[in-house]
């Protein structure tokens, strides 16, 4: 995925680049999905500055695909299938009729929380972005 960003600083052989993030639709105001999350939400990412950025410029990026893809694999499924796994577990071993829904709730709740502060940890040591030209 490529987007444009802007070099804010020059920090030794890295660039700090503000990146802003669009929905995939543009933000178009006939587009059905409204991400309002991602909507004037604008990062700011270190990299590796390749080819020569100076504070100012506007430059090219490419996120890379499969950091994306894992971050929304985990962030998706893990909750899904821990609470389930639970449910399944507590069923087997209890006659209660709600108890594997509170596990099952309570080990989808835990498990979002710890992927909130997981990946947010490992995507601050990482880098995802690539420069690949000024524009």
């Amino acid at each position: 995925m490529t987007t444009k960003a802007y070099v804010k600083e020059i920090i030794g052989d890295k660039a700090v680049l503000t990146v802003k993030r669009e929905c995939a639709c543009g933000g178009k105001d006939d587009c059905n999905a409204k991400c309002f999350t991602l909507q004037n939400k604008i990062l700011e990412v270190t990299t590796d500055n390749e080819i020569g950025a100076k504070p100012g410029d506007f430059v090219e990026v490419e996120e890379k695909t499969q950091a994306i893809l894992t971050y929304a694999a985990s962030a998706f499924i893990l909750p899904v299938f821990t609470g389930l796994l639970l449910y399944f577990i507590t069923q087997m071993f209890t006659k209660n009729i709600i108890l594997p829904y509170v596990v099952s709730g309570t080990g989808f709740l835990l498990s979002v929380v710890f992927l909130y502060f997981f990946l947010n940890n490992r995507i601050k040591g990482r880098n995802d972005f690539k420069i690949t030209k000024i524009l």
